[in-house]
């Protein structure tokens, strides 16, 4: 890491000489604690010292969790179908017995009607995402400012919209909440957005060039559907054939272990899917930063970046990204847990069990957060240096903080542009798959469609809107490792994040 200064001053510290003076906020914990944080920065150091960005050749790591995973995926979905003869058989009888099932099944899309169905959903859901981004790109003011009006103003017209069904004094709370949040973010936010602005515009330039980066949105939601099918089906034929058997599924320690191991498994596919689009993503924005002092001219320009990345993250580094959707998983697995152990005791009526389960669920959904945001950063380590999780985690601290990016994070409003966008894509999805639905196969298909299009409107949505994520969180990770390349690709991003370095000696 160079020396990096801002107003004359040193903003970035060296590694590997980093002492307890250098970061102010060390100096609020206690001793052991201040030189723990310090060894944890001499040792990411290290790792950052061996691994240079882009190497030419790359080992696989964290094989192991990539097994784990495989074992794990064949014993659900194989135990799942062979236990599906129970419930196929179950659902046979009903048909010849009485009918019902057929008479249900008169209403519902064909097979082939549902496949076209999540075809349309899937399909106006990444030309909205496309849309979505290409607006970002020639009016990124206006989506920046969007991002801020939007959630409060959708707040707004849900509690006019509970006012008009008679809840009067619930919809007059929502309306003045969503006020509320108008009212901070226009006053607290604006002077942020500027800066948002100008990163978002670098974000677009470079999604413009690589426009087969959206071929990954595609790619992740395909991933993400098979897995949620597969696993639905699984879990349902499963847990029908234990209750055929006369084993008790909905009480006490089985209940509990089932909606662990449930939500551990779907979690962890899910975040598998969705990790490999941000590792490509990230694969293509570290590609393109550190090439930026190359000749500018069309053919790099238009160089292929998509394929090498989207190798990488189903190879080398797949067993990285098994490994951090785990830690994810688990938590979101405990949360759900302690979700289901609330509302039992809400049920049963006993309110000491129930706030334990609300303090629980809080708490451990908060360390999930924390783990799942950490887990976008060292991603990128693993994209652009090839290196393991544990050695990402390491690099990405030591350069967060020796960079002080932390200054340059807070005034950012990533999160905003990122919601907006992807809410915005599940509507139209909504929307549209619903109406074109309703045209094609009646009031039923309509159902399913807006109920299609909104499920995979937010998949999609997610994962397309999440390549400016990735690119904003390359960006920032590889600017703190080098920041020439920014500089000279565009020095007013550069000058601005220096400005905000150089705030915190005037703070």
């Amino acid at each position: 890491m160079a020396t990096l200064l801002a107003d004359g001053r040193a903003v970035r510290v060296d590694p590997q000489k980093a002492k307890l003076d250098d970061f102010p906020d060390f100096g609020k914990m206690g001793p052991e604690q201040a030189e723990k944080k310090i060894e944890s920065i001499k040792d990411g150091a290290q790792s950052l010292d061996a691994h240079s960005p882009l190497p030419y050749s790359r080992s696989c790591n964290d094989a192991l969790w990539l097994v784990l995973f495989v074992v794990t995926a064949a014993a659900v979905l194989g135990y799942g179908y062979m236990s599906s003869g129970a419930l196929l058989s179950h659902i046979n009888k009903a048909d010849t017995s009485d009918g019902s099932t057929a008479d249900i099944a008169k209403g519902m899309p064909t097979t082939k009607e549902l496949l076209a169905i999540m075809v349309i959903a899937t399909s106006v859901s990444l030309i909205a995402s496309l849309g979505f981004i290409f607006l970002a790109h020639r009016a990124p003011s206006c989506v920046v400012w969007s991002s801020l009006i939007f959630g409060p103003t959708c707040m707004m017209l849900l509690g006019f919209a509970a006012v008009a069904s008679g809840a009067a004094l619930y919809g007059l709370i929502i309306v003045a909440l969503g006020a509320i949040c108008l009212c901070v973010n226009l006053c607290c936010y604006k002077d942020l957005i500027p800066f948002m602005v100008q990163v978002t515009e670098v974000i677009s330039d470079v999604i413009e060039d690589h426009p087969c980066m959206m071929m990954v949105a595609f790619i992740g939601t395909l991933l993400g559907l098979v897995w949620v099918a597969a696993t639905s089906l699984a879990f349902v034929a499963i847990t029908f054939d234990m209750q055929t058997q006369g084993v008790e599924t909905q009480q006490g320690t089985a209940k509990y272990f089932g909606v662990f191991m449930s939500t551990l498994v779907f979690m962890w596919g899910a975040g598998i899917a969705s990790n490999i689009c941000h590792v490509t993503n990230c694969g293509v924005f570290g590609h393109w930063y550190y090439k930026a002092n190359a000749s500018s001219s069309d053919s790099e320009a238009n160089e292929d970046l998509l394929t090498p990345s989207l190798k990488v993250a189903l190879t080398t580094s797949l067993g990285s990204i098994c490994f951090g959707s785990l830690l994810v998983a688990i938590m979101r697995a405990l949360e759900q847990v302690a979700r289901t152990m609330q509302e039992s005791a809400r049920e049963e009526g006993n309110p000491v069990l129930c706030v334990i389960g609300c303090i629980l669920q809080c708490i451990i959904g908060c360390i999930g957060d924390m783990i799942e945001y950490f887990n976008d950063w060292a991603y990128v380590q693993c994209a652009v240096r090839g290196v393991s999780f544990v050695d990402a985690a390491k690099i990405t601290y030591t350069l967060m903080t020796c960079a002080n990016v932390k200054y340059i994070i807070a005034d950012l409003l990533l999160n905003s542009v990122v919601s907006m966008g992807t809410i915005a894509v599940a509507l139209t999805s909504t929307l549209v798959t619903g109406g074109v639905a309703a045209a094609l196969y009646g009031s039923t298909g309509a159902q399913v469609g807006f109920c299609a299009g909104f499920f995979i409107g937010i998949m999609a949505g997610s994962a397309a809107l999440g390549v400016i994520n990735s690119g904003v969180k390359t960006l920032l990770a590889c600017w703190a490792d080098d920041p020439e390349p920014l500089s000279n690709s565009h020095p007013e991003v550069h000058e601005k994040f220096m400005s905000k370095l150089a705030q915190l000696h005037s703070s």
